[in-house]
């Protein structure tokens, strides 16, 4: 009889421990983080009437971070390097026919972004998740200078168009020049351990229709 009564405690005890095993979940705690991002290399396209690849020009990014909440954080970015703008003239054989100028100036612009990590907001917190995707938007400022090449090719249109009194680049600039910015794009985020990952970042940017000395009537 108490072998029986023991071997019915161990069964109860046994099979109490295989529910609990069954029923018990993971939960994880989230703990507010700062990070680093360090984009050594990145493409930038400014609008223009050139070919893409004429006003494609690289660029770099660095950036420090806070993760406040699973979903929100923030952080301050500073991008530079440099822009390219052109011009394009087609003339029925014309001197200008078919004639292209081209520009480029140097800049920095830095930027606080809010975040919205979109992986935990559709599927919940997991600091296991191997891939996090994160919106962003934000306002800053660009500094640019160095636009000697514009003001050359400003002169090299007016001489081939034989303009006088006219400006073609309506928006020329000269000096340094500090100009309101926003931007908004999303990252693209790869964990590779713990402490490191892999990020692309993907992002639009607005400025005033001066920046690239053209007059576009848009911004």
């Amino acid at each position: 009889m108490k072998k029986a009564i023991l071997s019915c405690l161990m069964l109860v005890a046994g099979l109490t421990a295989s529910a609990q095993e069954q029923k018990g979940t993971t939960e994880y705690v989230f703990e507010p983080h700062w990070y680093v991002q360090v984009q050594p290399l990145g493409a930038q396209y400014t609008l223009g009437e050139r070919g893409f690849g004429d006003l494609l020009s690289y660029n770099v990014q660095a950036a420090i971070g806070r993760q406040f909440t699973q979903l929100w954080g923030a952080r301050l970015a500073l991008n530079a390097w440099q822009s390219k703008g052109g011009s394009k003239y087609d003339g029925q054989g014309m001197p200008w026919a078919n004639k292209e100028y081209g520009w480029k100036w140097n800049y920095v612009a830095p930027t606080v972004d809010a975040t919205l990590n979109l992986s935990n907001l559709i599927a919940g917190f997991n600091p296991n998740r191997v891939f996090n995707l994160t919106a962003f938007a934000g306002i800053g400022l660009n500094i640019a200078w160095k636009n000697d090449e514009a003001a050359t090719a400003n002169q090299q249109i007016k001489n081939d168009l034989a303009l006088t009194g006219v400006e073609p680049l309506a928006y020329l600039w000269d000096g340094t020049k500090l100009r309101l910015m926003g931007q908004f794009g999303l990252i693209g985020d790869f964990k590779i351990n713990d402490k490191w990952s892999v990020n692309l970042e993907l992002s639009a940017n607005t400025l005033n229709d001066k920046y690239n000395s053209k007059k576009a009537k848009n911004w």
